[in-house]
């Protein structure tokens, strides 16, 4: 079946965005559906954002291991978020209205023009050990301020490591990218900074014998100042032209191990593969001679 003609916009409001649009002028219905034009009524389905760290507050390199500390902080915002929300790019318009004659109609006004303010939440399956919230502990204590003296801890280590606690100190900046669905164009992108946890989700404890133990689920939520718009989903078109797709199918990667173990073999003499090879080794005579 031959591609729709024109089926994607060209030469208006798709230009300057970093992905394919389908043209509005295609598709619909009046008196009946047009089904020449089907596939312009595909819907729109948003596919699941990629967060990439850009810089990680300056504390953590003047931490001992400090590429401990940034690698454990990457990991941490691309690979174990179970969870991220709260990005916004909404516009709303305000409005103001006078009278339109004496039937009741309003006549009305634009008086101001708003875009949503981001407030991103995390949310974490805490591991074993809890080192989610133990990183965020440390980030809050020597970063910003410890509890109990109100300073940073930062001036407790050793040597003159830091002469103030202006915000590249505590804060990290992340770009988050929504791709479209074959992961090679931005669809969405916003580019974060002044981004620090606002807590450490719930440590608490009790004691119950007649219920569960439970799972640790950690909803945590950071500040943020937002930049959106084409230069921003320019540098998102770069980091993702820096990730190669090539061969990634996971239904072709090699299996997680390669043999049987090897104390199940030295310590079971029996099983499937002993018992096949003893009625092999039982037989009177083969076809082979």
């Amino acid at each position: 079946m031959a591609r729709l003609q024109e089926a994607l916009m060209q030469g208006a409001f798709e230009s300057g965005t970093e992905r394919p649009i389908l043209n509005l002028q295609k598709g619909g219905g009046a008196w009946a559906m047009s089904y020449l034009e089907w596939s312009n009524n595909q819907a729109y389905v948003s596919r699941p954002l990629i967060p990439i760290l850009l810089e990680a507050p300056r504390l953590f390199t003047v931490l001992p291991s400090s590429e401990k500390w940034i690698g454990s902080l990457k990991a941490l915002i691309e690979q174990h978020a179970r969870s991220i929300d709260g990005l916004e790019q909404t516009l709303t318009v305000d409005t103001d209205s006078h009278p339109f004659g004496g039937a009741g109609e309003e006549f009305e006004e634009f008086v101001n023009v708003t875009r949503a303010k981001s407030n991103i939440r995390f949310s974490f399956v805490e591991k074993y050990g809890r080192p989610i919230q133990t990183l965020l502990d440390y980030w809050i204590r020597y970063g910003m301020m410890d509890p109990e003296t109100k300073f940073a801890l930062i001036g407790t280590l050793a040597g003159d490591v830091a002469e103030d606690l202006l915000v590249d100190w505590y804060t990290m900046t992340c770009l988050f990218i929504v791709p479209d669905p074959i992961h090679k164009n931005v669809d969405k992108a916003w580019l974060v900074t002044n981004m620090f946890p606002k807590g450490t989700g719930d440590i608490t404890a009790k004691r119950d014998l007649t219920t569960s133990q439970e799972i640790l689920n950690l909803d945590i939520e950071f500040t943020g100042i937002s930049q959106v718009g084409l230069g921003v989903n320019q540098l998102a078109k770069k980091i993702l032209d820096q990730i190669n797709i090539t061969n990634a199918d996971p239904f072709f990667r090699k299996a997680f191990i390669e043999d049987v173990s090897g104390d199940v073999s030295a310590a079971a003499d029996n099983g499937y593969k002993k018992y096949t090879e003893d009625v092999g080794s039982e037989a009177v005579t083969s076809i082979s001679g």
